[in-house]
């Protein structure tokens, strides 16, 4: 490849990315507008750290409901058996003390 065939090669390139850049910072802008926020007051690094921050604590937050979640199932499910018995017990006994 010689060096003018690369320019143009790599000056296409610079334009399309030059675009997809331009594009970015088009929704960024309009991402800060749909939070309430001045677009011109608020860095794209500033809106990035907040979105990241905000997905790793809504994925905290669900893997901590999901365990809580998990331990009342298990809790249910060994308190069940228990239930079952205190009821037959109790029948049990009912039948037991009913005059016949």
């Amino acid at each position: 490849m010689s060096r003018k065939e690369f320019l143009r090669f790599a000056e296409a390139e610079i334009r399309t990315l030059a675009s997809l850049y331009s594009g970015v910072g088009r929704n960024v802008d309009a991402l800060i507008l749909y939070f309430g926020e001045d677009p011109s007051r608020c860095p794209f690094e500033q809106v990035i750290s907040t979105l990241h921050n905000f997905v790793k604590m809504f994925s905290k937050a669900h893997q901590e409901n999901c365990k809580q979640h998990e331990l009342e199932m298990k809790k249910l499910a060994a308190e069940s058996p228990k239930s079952k018995m205190n009821v037959a017990h109790k029948e049990s006994e009912r039948m037991l003390h009913t005059p016949t």
